[in-house]
């Protein structure tokens, strides 16, 4: 008696439910949809009854049949042949079986392909949201690099993505005077390529995994805006600079919520909450997928009461993010600043005036650290900015020893006030 049973999710119901394939073997249980429904009451022995009114029934009936034949041949095979057989490869069978992968999809690049074409509406484990077109442009970004490297070294394979590989395309990436960030971006998402080969088993190569093929990463300097800084951009009388205007009171908003570019710049008028000690702002985060509630600073009220109680309209970020910069430039946020960066395996310092490294980014670095040095409690502070510890958040904000000693310094212990 075959071991390969079919049932309905849903036995009792007077519409049409899934038909699942259900296989045990040593102490699992596969429980997998075929992908077709039909009706309870047309369903009986594991089969779609002989009435008129089922539809479908032949090439239903017959699909089932062939599908009990091929998971039975396969399990044979297994056990003949001395192969693996679990729950997991019986399902991996039966995915090929659905849906086959081709030739040009075992390839090192048409594989890359399917991986981002399946990621494209697909649920992130993490979060429980679909995958952000951010994550999608950034796998699209390496499949690129990686072409480029190709035509520049040697053809690519599964089998080719070993530490040889690896220092190799460093190298190569410094040649094209990368970013050390851009680069370790790079290997990561091809990390995260090897492991879905590695998974449908499309390779046994597990180089990618050794403690050498690290993903390259540099503390980036990044700045924030103080809060006399952020007044003096309000300030600015930006009324025949209309987009100007726009993207200074989008990044605002952000600098006194804590949201991201993604959040603040798709606000709705339903985020606004109006409540008799004053404003609230509930937002479903698109990163996280975590709620957030957020009192409204005064700016924020004022900006949303010239906009008659709407947010801004939305600005692309490229827009923001340049408009932002001579904003800052007007306010004379000239303060020179010193940064390094690594480019091509090279350190870089460069001494700019301050406005120039105003991005949308800066808006949340600066709630964060604003928010921490007037005092406001760290727990707080994360519930709204989504950290989950303490240890990232406080290697999130720009605080020196000085500005964490002088904000120690009003504690009442310090003062000799505690109770």
């Amino acid at each position: 008696m075959s071991n390969v049973r079919f049932t309905l999710r849903s036995p009792k119901s007077e519409t049409e439910t899934p038909i699942h394939l259900v296989y045990r073997l040593k102490g699992e249980k596969l429980v997998y949809p075929i992908g077709i429904k039909v009706i309870p009451k047309y369903w009986k022995d594991q089969r779609v009854r002989n009435v008129a009114a089922a539809k479908n029934k032949v090439s239903i009936n017959s699909l089932l049949n062939n599908l009990e034949n091929k998971v039975t041949a396969f399990v044979d095979g297994c056990i003949v042949d001395g192969l693996p057989l679990s729950k997991y490869t019986l399902k991996k069978f039966l995915d090929n079986y659905f849906a086959p992968v081709n030739e040009k999809e075992k390839s090192f690049f048409g594989f890359i392909d399917k991986v981002i074409k399946s990621y494209e509406g697909k649920i992130n484990p993490s979060t429980g949201r679909p995958i952000t077109q951010g994550t999608i442009k950034s796998l699209k970004g390496t499949k690129a690099v990686l072409e480029l490297f190709e035509t520049a070294k040697y053809h690519l394979s599964f089998e080719l993505i070993t530490l040889d590989f690896y220092y190799d395309f460093i190298v190569w990436c410094n040649t094209k005077n990368y970013a050390t960030n851009n680069t370790g971006k790079h290997i990561k998402n091809l990390k995260m390529f090897m492991g879905e080969a590695v998974e449908h088993e499309l390779t046994n190569n597990l180089s990618f995994r050794s403690k050498r093929f690290v993903v390259l990463k540099e503390e980036v300097d990044n700045i924030y805006l103080t809060v006399t800084e952020l007044k003096k951009m309000y300030n600015l009388d930006l009324s025949e600079k209309p987009l100007h205007e726009r993207a200074r009171d989008l990044f605002l908003i952000g600098a006194f919520t804590g949201l991201r570019v993604s959040d603040f710049n798709d606000l709705k008028p339903e985020n606004i909450i109006k409540r008799i000690d004053g404003y609230r702002l509930k937002v479903d985060t698109k990163k996280t997928g975590q709620k957030v509630v957020i009192p409204l600073h005064p700016i924020v009220v004022a900006i949303l009461e010239k906009n008659d109680g709407k947010p801004p309209k939305k600005m692309a970020d490229q827009s923001i993010n340049y408009k932002i910069k001579e904003v800052g430039e007007l306010a004379e946020l000239d303060d020179i600043e010193s940064t390094s960066k690594s480019k091509g395996g090279l350190k870089v310092n460069k001494h700019v005036p301050k406005y120039t490294l105003i991005k949308t980014h800066t808006a949340r670095r600066s709630f964060c650290t604003n928010a921490y040095l007037a005092g406001v409690p760290v727990i707080d502070i994360m519930a709204i900015s989504t950290h989950t510890t303490e240890s990232s958040f406080m290697k999130y904000i720009k605080v020196t020893k000085e500005q964490q000693a002088d904000r120690m310094a009003q504690h009442p212990f310090f003062t000799d006030k505690a109770i």
